[in-house]
């Protein structure tokens, strides 16, 4: 096994605009690019990029925009954007959101790895330290992943790591690539790797951030509007001192806020856990979005989504369907999470016998390449084809299923 993954040679530190310009020279004349972010989540509102890699030409620049103001930054963002670019990344989610907020710009042609690790039975998600070792037999250090991007100067061992943390993404891409398309599976990686060019992706749920606070489900709809206002107020003080919404108020002082709607700041001042610099700052705000909310009629307040339970005999066909699912799964080395996840299942099955809810979002069991490899054969065991499981515990594959 290989412990040393790079020379210096293989990184350069981009701190200044002539840097950053041949940097971005590079990426003008190539084809594709790797791209990953160190970032820290939970200091302010929005993430706080400390230091981008940008790995091009078998070089990682080390980008870091706590030297560079952030206009320096537009035109690689740009390049994020660009749909002629392959840009590579290892489980690009919060990157590339990151990347859609700081620049207003949608990624296009986008290829992550972890995905596509997922197709060719590598496992799903697997790390990118992970697929490295596996498949080229190399060993990264995991001595930062858990440091301070945000200090300066920059320790030899935190370049070090960044170094090592974007320079194999494209030989990673190439060995993927190439795997997928010996399977011919290529386009379905594509497929979804589209999601991150979708707009809507990036998107908010705003007014609807009060549906993940844990206990909500239980409230009434009058006494869920306290919350929704309480939530939608944390959130744009949040946003003003840029601070996570939870440095606010916590998420279970909002819960007791709304279950006992309070008319006063003493009655603010009885729920446990709020300081006294919050109980001196916020009290007058909350009251007025308590009292706006508690003055809603009945019809205006906001409702949990009903969502049909379903039957136990539509949860047992859709064990069964998991368990059909996995065999198949593994029978073609794909990961079966992306296929579909046993909630789809228990929907696909309400979906084929004709009782999915209207208003339910599409299945995507039932299109594409999901329907092609794996819809139509789980719709033919819903509709009573025989179905025959055989087990053979000494062997590789024990379980064999035949329709």
């Amino acid at each position: 096994m290989t412990d040393k993954v790079h020379s210096q040679s293989s990184g350069k530190l981009i701190d200044n605009a002539a840097d950053l310009k041949e940097m971005l020279g590079s990426i003008e004349r190539s084809s594709i690019f790797g791209i990953d972010l160190e970032f820290i989540p939970e200091r302010s509102y929005y993430p706080l990029i400390c230091l981008i890699q940008v790995a091009v030409d078998k070089k990682v620049y080390l980008v870091d925009p706590i030297e560079l103001n952030n206009g320096h930054l537009n035109e690689l963002w740009q390049y994020v954007a660009d749909a002629s670019k392959i840009k590579v990344l290892h489980a690009g989610s919060q990157d590339l959101a990151i990347i859609n907020q700081k620049s207003s710009l949608i990624p296009r042609n986008i290829f992550d790895t972890q995905l596509a690790a997922g197709f060719v039975g590598l496992g799903y998600p697997a790390g990118y330290g992970k697929l490295l070792n596996s498949i080229f037999d190399l060993s990264l250090s995991k001595t930062e992943s858990f440091t301070d991007w945000s200090l300066r100067p920059l320790t030899p061992s935190q370049i070090d790591y960044a170094i090592d943390d974007a320079l194999h993404l494209i030989d990673l891409y190439q060995n993927l690539r190439n795997r997928l398309e010996k399977r011919e599976r290529l386009d379905w990686v594509l497929e979804e790797c589209k999601q991150y060019e979708d707009p809507s992706y990036y998107e908010k749920e705003s007014g609807r951030e009060f549906m993940k606070v844990k206990g909500a489900q239980s409230l009434t709809r009058r006494k869920l509007a306290v919350l929704q206002s309480i939530c939608l107020w944390r959130d744009q003080e949040a946003r003003r001192i840029d601070k996570p919404p939870r440095f606010v108020l916590s998420d279970n002082i909002i819960l007791e806020l709304a279950k006992k709607p309070p008319q006063s700041q003493s009655d603010i001042g009885r729920i446990r856990g709020i300081k006294e610099g919050q109980l001196a700052g916020y009290s007058k705000n909350i009251l007025k979005v308590v009292a706006e909310a508690l003055a809603l009629k009945e019809s205006e307040c906001p409702q949990w989504p009903s969502g049909k339970v379903p039957s136990k005999a539509d949860v047992l066909i859709a064990d069964v369907l998991y368990t059909v699912l996995k065999v198949r799964s593994q029978e073609i080395e794909i990961a079966p999470e992306l296929i579909a996840t046993r909630d789809e299942l228990q929907r696909f099955v309400r979906a084929v016998k004709g009782a999915q809810e209207a208003d339910s979002e599409p299945l995507q069991l039932l299109d594409g390449w999901r329907y092609r490899l794996a819809g139509t054969e789980l719709e033919r065991i819903i509709g009573g084809a025989p179905l025959t499981i055989k087990i053979n515990s000494s062997s590789q594959d024990p379980i064999s299923i035949n329709l």
